[in-house]
């Protein structure tokens, strides 16, 4: 069998996750680190053994043995990049958001099925243990039916943060900041395990100014189920604590307490026995994250394994294009309900230098 030859377009903070994932698959081969700044996709070739680094990443899509690219870059070139590699005929894994604008989305959704290659949005936290034992209860009726959720995402983003970067904190390079980049997983993690979520009413602050940031620090929002449950979302970066994830589901029949954190925890799950005994099995069986990649949890490996059986055998994956444009479309609803009249997407405010807006990874 052909190994899937793979690219990792974007050498920064999220890149080992994807170079550890296709690493650890049979017949897989890691050949490209690519990013706009030649020597960083240097240093991630050298200290993880890939055979070819470039800054151009037409020298990756002109490959006619790579079959599939990772594309972990600022959200403003989701759109851009994704859709070249898609147009080469390449399958694509892009972290999260799927772009920038529903209108982006639709695009790329579209794209994938007429190229037919498969584009999927890492929602990592979706693969969890413990949220697909939580799936797997609700389906179950363990939980009977859902009444109310909440959800909180806690989280320090210090001055520096938001001012070293020419794209974090904008509306023109990150399309939001709290609830699009720290917010995501919890916001499309709950999404799933409800069935879908609308918007009530939502809200967002600019409460702690930092690092030039124009976007909301804190954003909170009240969601409802398709069955009328009621769920209360709310996320800050301006807190003191590092990072901290809590999602609550109540049902008729009992409830459950988790978090997103490493490694996923089950914290809570009252019920009856059936549900107490599967908490039991779920609590037993904590895993530890691959050696310094911990951070972003534990399952970008059980994705990317998802994503080449996706590539290999044409099957549906759990967190493909589609999923990942439903949770898009989510989060510019809450922005539009947060902010009405003002800015919700970009182009609306500052627009990110054209020089830093510019894709020197394509060559431009």
């Amino acid at each position: 069998m052909k190994p899937l030859v793979h690219a990792v377009v974007g050498c920064g903070r999220v890149a080992p996750n994807h170079v550890d994932g296709f690493s650890v698959l049979p017949d897989a081969e890691l050949r490209w680190a690519c990013d706009r700044d030649l020597a960083r996709a240097e240093s991630l070739a050298r200290r993880y053994g890939l055979p070819r680094a470039t800054a151009d990443l037409r020298d990756v899509l002109a490959d006619p043995e790579v079959d599939s690219v990772s594309i972990a870059v600022d959200h403003a070139q989701h759109f851009e990049l994704a859709a070249a590699a898609l147009e080469a005929g390449k399958h694509v894994l892009v972290e999260k958001p799927l772009a920038l604008t529903v209108e982006e989305g639709t695009a790329l959704t579209a794209l994938a099925q007429r190229t037919g290659r498969v584009l999927s949005v890492v929602s990592q936290h979706r693969y969890d243990p413990v949220v697909t034992a939580v799936r797997d209860w609700i389906a179950g009726g363990l939980l009977g039916q859902l009444v109310s959720g909440t959800v909180s995402l806690q989280c320090g983003r210090d001055d520096a943060y938001y001012a070293d970067s020419y794209w974090r904190g904008t509306f023109a390079g990150e399309g939001g900041s709290a609830l699009v980049n720290q917010g995501y997983h919890a916001l499309d993690v709950t999404r799933w395990l409800v069935g879908g979520l609308t918007v009530t009413g939502a809200a967002a602050g600019h409460t702690a100014p930092r690092g030039g940031m124009e976007t909301e620090d804190t954003l909170a929002a009240l969601l409802r189920g398709p069955q009328g449950a009621l769920v209360t979302y709310h996320v800050t970066v301006a807190s003191s604590i590092t990072w901290r994830t809590r999602v609550e589901l109540v049902g008729t029949e009992g409830s459950v307490l988790f978090d997103l954190d490493h490694p996923g925890t089950l914290h809570l799950a009252e019920g009856g026995e059936a549900l107490r005994a599967a908490a039991r099995e779920v609590g037993a069986q904590v895993e530890p994250a691959p050696a310094g990649i911990g951070y972003y949890g534990i399952s970008h490996r059980r994705q990317i394994a998802d994503f080449a059986a996706a590539v290999r055998d044409g099957r549906r994956m759990t967190a493909d294009g589609e999923a990942g444009l439903d949770t898009l479309r989510l989060l510019r609803e809450m922005y539009g309900a947060a902010r009405p009249g003002g800015p919700t997407a970009p182009g609306e405010r500052t627009a990110v230098p054209a020089a830093a807006n510019a894709v020197p990874a394509l060559g431009g």
